[in-house]
């Protein structure tokens, strides 16, 4: 008898005590700073949840509901030494160690984002080893989440937050971290940077699906690859991925895409918009901070065929319709023979140029390289200037190249272009009366337009012209 009542003695606290997390919620974890952020999980029906936080030395109580679930906000402050929460009810207790508080940033996208510093089979990242031999930094955090995709969406996921060190750097994201540490360098806070991605997904996979259901008709949008990989289902990421996330309180999104969504271009950018929609809505954090890298040049299906120059600009027009984003361009850093650019360094940093401008004010960082303003038609030339080029250009690569004119008859010609002040003048003998003009309209180039900064300009294509 007294075995059976110590059995059931144990059934019952398993059953009524046992307090659930969320993984994110563990040793060495990165709590957004100078917040009001949630922490929630699981635990018996209609239990008093209490939170207590070390760096303001405060209680915080809420009440699970009658499926156990419970959520409450607690303010974090700039303080950044190591710290304390402990999450208890009144049969136990959770206590997570080494909290910090600092900017906590999340990145997703397929095979760009997720490849590490360890590169993949004979695919460098190069200045990996300088990065991996400076990685002892206990002042940023690095998660991975692990790949699983699901028809339901999911309350958590498998994944540890680990300090930075060579040995967890190796195999983390290099675009992700290079862009935690130029923050992390730059504010002098710390960073916690969490990687939620899979190599060879489309975008579609990693949008939250009733709001893909809600802007576009049925069959527009569907898995249209021959092998019919679950995981590349509608929503079907977000459910295991992105949705294990929400709503942990982050300052703001990365996203390294497009390969996979280069054959149907055309609604490339109104998908980028609804997935990021689909993304703050879910969070319901209002419109956080979302910047994203172009996909660079590559033969593809040949170098001179245009497919990844309409994938490019449907890029460049969802960052003029997305509220609060930014885009890198990567258009100097590709590899012919490779889809995995080496510069994931250059990738993290140019990321990181983008927040520190537009999300935390350093104006004296320009953000871009130079992006189309005007493009006027002056006699049998064209006057094309820009935005974030206000000290002019630079042709780093020798004379520009890879611009074109046409005229109304649609037939375009390889076009002279110079610097001229501000301005970029491009003509051609072949096309006495322009009415288009394009920069860089092929798969694979090699940029020749920058601006000072040494940041280069997307490729572009106009096709009306200021008379």
């Amino acid at each position: 008898m007294r075995i059976i009542s110590l059995l059931l003695l144990l059934v019952s606290f398993f059953t009524n005590g046992q307090l659930e997390l969320n993984n994110l919620f563990t040793d060495n974890m990165v709590l957004q700073r100078s917040s009001n952020v949630n922490i929630w999980g699981k635990s018996s029906p209609n239990q008093v949840i209490k939170v207590y936080s070390s760096w303001n030395k405060t209680s915080t109580k809420t009440k699970a509901d009658n499926n156990g679930d419970w959520i409450l906000k607690i303010n974090t402050s700039s303080d950044q030494s190591p710290h304390q929460l402990i999450i208890s009810t009144k049969d136990e207790s959770k206590v997570i160690n080494n909290v910090l508080l600092g900017e906590v940033w999340f990145g997703s996208g397929q095979s760009n984002m997720q490849m590490t510093f360890n590169g993949y089979v004979n695919e460098p990242i190069n200045g990996s080893q300088d990065v991996i031999g400076k990685a002892n930094n206990d002042k940023i955090r690095l998660l991975t989440v692990e790949r699983k995709f699901s028809s339901e969406k999911l309350r958590d996921f498998n994944g540890k937050w680990e300090l930075s060190s060579p040995k967890t750097v190796r195999n983390f994201s290099a675009a992700a971290y290079s862009f935690a540490t130029y923050i992390n360098e730059t504010l002098n806070v710390p960073v916690g940077i969490i990687v939620t991605s899979w190599g060879g997904t489309p975008a579609e996979a990693w949008a939250e699906k009733t709001h893909l259901d809600k802007n576009f008709k049925p069959g527009v949008l569907k898995n249209n690859f021959k092998d019919r990989f679950e995981h590349f289902n509608l929503g079907y990421l977000f459910n295991g991925m992105i949705n294990p996330l929400i709503p942990y309180t982050i300052k703001g999104a990365l996203w390294y895409q497009g390969e996979n969504n280069r054959l149907r271009a055309n609604n490339y950018s109104k998908l980028m918009q609804v997935m990021v929609e689909s993304w703050r809505n879910e969070w319901g954090q209002g419109e956080f901070p979302f910047y994203f890298v172009q996909i660079a040049p590559f033969r593809y299906d040949g170098p001179d065929n245009p497919s990844s120059a309409l994938l490019r600009d449907s890029q460049l027009d969802a960052m003029f319709n997305i509220p609060n984003s930014g885009m890198v361009s990567t258009v100097d850093i590709g590899a012919l023979n490779s889809i995995h650019p080496p510069e994931k360094i250059k990738v993290g940093n140019r990321l990181a140029y983008w927040a520190l401008n537009k999300t935390y004010g350093f104006e004296s960082i320009t953000p871009s390289g130079p992006i189309v303003k005007s493009a006027k038609k002056e006699g049998s030339a064209v006057k094309i200037t820009f935005d974030y080029a206000q000290n002019g250009f630079y042709n780093f690569n020798g004379p520009l190249k890879d611009f074109e004119l046409a005229g109304d008859d649609d037939q375009y010609y390889t076009a002279t272009a110079k610097i001229s002040g501000r301005s970029i003048i491009v003509e051609s003998e072949n096309v006495p009366v322009p009415t288009k003009v394009r920069y860089g309209w092929k798969n694979y180039f090699e940029a020749t337009l920058f601006n000072l900064e040494g940041l280069p300009a997307s490729s572009f294509y106009i096709k009306e012209l200021i008379k």
